[in-house]
């Protein structure tokens, strides 16, 4: 490495505070982050802060960066989102038997225009009617990011809207056993045996047969590995980072982060960035250090 990114280390004892701001789908995994981080930089304190007043040193984000917020924004891995139901949906056989396709997919979340309800009512052919969809409205969840890799808008998401953060969609179709919704994988699995959550079940998708054969077995680590050998149809991966002003020691966090701290991601049910993304991330941010020192 070059000698610029070497660690920042303050001239007297007092440790520089930076704070961060994160949503609670990515707690974890940041907080580790700064755990690995601080423990070779003492001059350094990240402290975690309530995000709703938009003023931490680092805002973390999970889909399109608030450029208007603040000037820099850096990517530092990726999550996945599946769409799910539960073993006790009466239609959880019927949906076990299927393989949705991109375009029934959109049929079983999203609105429909006035004319594909019309076609629809003329030939009695909803086959998602007896379905509850639930998706979350807060700003950290993941209806946005789902509703974009349709081209649709959140709007146009059919059923339930539930507020506060989107691990409370889990609740409500173990409640509701005709809900179904989509989730990140830190919500569906058990981070600690890395098996599916119980009683939930992905709804399948119209997958190569190896890759479906990935997601039947439930398992964490195999499905990370998959979604990382390269692009798998109709699965959304949005990236997550922080958008930031300039600041050194700011950059030097999220450049040992893009460079060291990609090995923590499986962990906590996050992807790690892909070869070239990483590589501009870090071309990006080495940039800035140079320009401050």
């Amino acid at each position: 490495m070059l000698a610029a990114f070497a660690p920042l280390h303050a001239a007297d004892k007092s440790a520089e505070v930076i704070t961060v701001a994160i949503p609670k789908f990515g707690n974890e995994l940041v907080k580790k982050w700064i755990q690995e981080y601080t423990e070779t930089h003492p001059d350094i304190r990240l402290q975690v802060v309530d995000g709703k007043t938009g003023d931490a040193d680092l805002e973390f984000v999970s889909d399109a960066a608030p450029q208007e917020k603040k000037p820099y924004v850096t990517y530092v891995g990726r999550y996945a989102i599946l769409p799910v139901t539960t073993a006790n949906n009466p239609l959880h056989e019927k949906l076990s038997r299927k393989h949705l396709d991109k375009k029934e997919l959109k049929e079983l979340f999203f609105q429909e225009n006035a004319l594909q309800k019309a076609d629809k009512e003329r030939k009695d052919a909803d086959p998602f009617k007896e379905l509850t969809v639930y998706s979350g409205t807060s700003q950290t969840s993941r209806a946005k990011a789902f509703a974009s890799f349709f081209g649709l808008q959140t709007s146009q998401l059919r059923g339930k809207r539930i507020a506060g953060d989107d691990l409370y969609l889990l609740t409500a179709i173990n409640k509701d056993h005709s809900g179904v919704t989509f989730n990140n994988l830190t919500y569906l699995f058990d981070l600690q045996n890395r098996k599916l959550k119980p009683n939930l079940s992905l709804i399948p998708l119209d997958l190569k047969k190896e890759q479906r054969a990935v997601l039947e077995k439930g398992n964490l680590d195999e499905t990370l590995q998959l979604l990382e050998k390269g692009e798998v149809a109709l699965i959304p991966l949005p990236k997550i980072g922080f958008t930031y002003s300039d600041k050194a020691s700011v950059a030097d966090f999220l450049h040992w982060i893009v460079e060291k701290g990609q090995q923590y991601n499986h962990n906590y049910g996050f992807l790690t960035l892909d070869e070239k993304s990483a590589h501009k991330e870090q071309k990006q941010l080495e940039e800035q250090l140079l320009s401050n020192r």
